[in-house]
């Protein structure tokens, strides 16, 4: 127990997609098996990753076309040759090794793999409770899934959600039953890994995007819960950031915004029903731009930027009077936090978020080492973050001076960040895997506001993989007294 607050735990942020498997990306199979593991073995008791929804050839997965649904290239060909009796051999013409995710070829490959396993699938009881357990949004995802694939992406241009199932031709009907089935192998697969991290006092850590696309199954299945012109259904106006010391004309995002006065009055069942299957499958969800909920800058969609933008009110503290069922939260309460925000956080004891790439400046930023507090989670940094070498590396000498100074250290190492951090009063540690291996920012996993190919496509070699030291990590974590017994692992 610490005296700041009581047990502390530590894990590691290692998005699915950077593990690695002799098919080009990560996924619910073997090597995620192995991943945790290793994890347990060095004592850690937390494995976040980042939203698992279906994205474009990019992989962006906060640009995901549903709330809900998972992509295809998580599913593992390991486990669907076991489990429909395919010979492993049959999937060796896919394998490859690429220094980074191709996402295209990933889901490609991974399609006709899936198709392979569909003919010899048979609908069972476990898949039709799969379905009755999913049915608020399981045949809605998988139209949406076949009428992209058919029809286009524009929604607008298809027939009413409510007259859907019916305009299904012969051959988008077998498409939506191959698309059901993709959905019940890879939530199925994800079950089982989560049964087995938590069988190793290993908890689950999602994340959840506050906003959802305009073209997503959501916004074509519920256009009322979002703020668009009744006639159209076009969106009149956009999320984004308001102008900072980093735009100084803000930002689009080209997300709708939600119509909280409708979701205040059928008590914010579309968030009910996504924090419920959000919980079926984690232990703890991490709300992206938890801000949002009390207040969003909005622009104008045809304005230039962002800059004669306005702050949107959002449901504040009624929506979380108004939740069910929901998993544990972190907050991400990073950048332009305000009083409410805070209150908000701390109201329902949600842990907020400290970075420890964010600690230079003066004593009143909150992410300097003595800021920090029992009930929150420190993070070495994001996916949005350099890595702790590259950005230690890209310091000014002042500043590298300042931080060596402030820090007690000479010449660090990416362990001598390690055991600072790990050593913080903070609930909760999670360290980028990047930064188990001293990697530079040729390993950085995004570049916040750009588009490039090196975003998102982050992968471990399996050379890398063999050579993080998990049992130094093992000592670090003892020595920080956040190695607990099964059963102490703090909610």
């Amino acid at each position: 127990m610490d005296k700041v607050g009581g047990i502390k735990n530590s894990g590691v942020l290692c998005h699915v997609t950077s593990l690695s498997t002799s098919y080009g990306v990560g996924d619910f199979g073997p090597v995620a098996y192995e991943f945790i593991d290793r994890m347990s073995e060095a004592h850690q008791h937390y494995w976040q990753i980042l939203p698992i929804g279906n994205t474009n050839d990019s992989g962006c997965p906060y640009a995901t076309d549903s709330a809900f649904g998972c992509a295809d290239y998580y599913i593992s060909p390991d486990l669907l040759s076991k489990e429909y009796d395919i010979s492993p051999q049959a999937f060796n013409k896919y394998f490859f090794n690429s220094e980074r995710v191709d996402f295209k070829k990933v889901a490609e490959n991974k399609q006709k793999m899936l198709h392979t396993a569909y003919e010899k699938f048979l609908p069972n009881p476990k898949y039709e409770a799969f379905l009755k357990e999913e049915e608020s949004w399981i045949a809605a995802y998988c139209l949406f899934r076949t009428f992209t694939e058919t029809r286009g992406f524009d929604w607008k241009k298809w027939p009413h959600f409510s007259d859907a199932e019916a305009s299904m031709t012969a051959a988008e009907k077998e498409k939506y039953n191959f698309h059901l089935f993709v959905q019940y192998t890879c939530f199925t697969q994800l079950a089982e890994l989560k049964k087995y991290a938590n069988k190793k006092n290993i908890k689950l850590v999602g994340d959840l995007p506050i906003f959802v696309s305009y073209y997503s199954m959501d916004v074509w299945k519920n256009p009322s819960q979002f703020y668009l012109d009744k006639e159209t259904l076009d969106m009149k106006y956009e999320t984004g950031a308001a102008p900072d010391g980093f735009s100084a004309t803000g930002q689009k995002w080209g997300t709708p915004i939600y119509d909280w006065e409708y979701q205040k009055k059928d008590n914010y069942e579309w968030w009910n029903v996504r924090l419920s299957f959000l919980k079926r499958y984690f232990d703890i969800i991490r709300i992206d731009h938890f801000r949002g909920f009390c207040a969003t800058w909005i622009s104008e969609v045809t304005a230039p930027d962002a800059s004669g933008g306005q702050w949107y009110p959002g449901p504040g503290a009624d929506l979380f009077k108004n939740l069910r069922n929901y998993p544990e939260v972190i907050a991400e309460d990073l950048g332009y936090i305000t009083p409410d925000v805070e209150a908000l956080r701390d109201e329902f004891n949600f842990p907020g978020m400290k970075v420890f790439q964010f600690q230079l400046g003066d004593s009143t930023n909150p992410h300097k080492l003595q800021n920090y507090y029992y009930n929150c989670v420190a993070y070495s940094g994001t996916h949005d973050c350099d890595t702790l070498m590259g950005w230690y590396k890209h310091l000014t000498p002042s500043e590298r001076d300042t931080l060596n100074k402030d820090l007690h250290v000479q010449f660090p190492n990416h362990w001598d960040f390690l055991d600072i951090l790990l050593k913080t009063p903070a609930k909760i540690v999670l360290i980028q895997v990047q930064d188990l291996l001293g990697l530079g920012s040729e390993a950085r996993f995004n570049y916040p506001g750009t588009v490039q190919e090196t975003n998102w496509s982050w992968k471990l070699s399996f050379k890398e993989t063999k050579h993080i030291d998990w049992e130094r990590l093992r000592r670090l974590t003892i020595d920080s007294n956040r190695s607990v017994t099964k059963g102490q692992v703090c909610g």
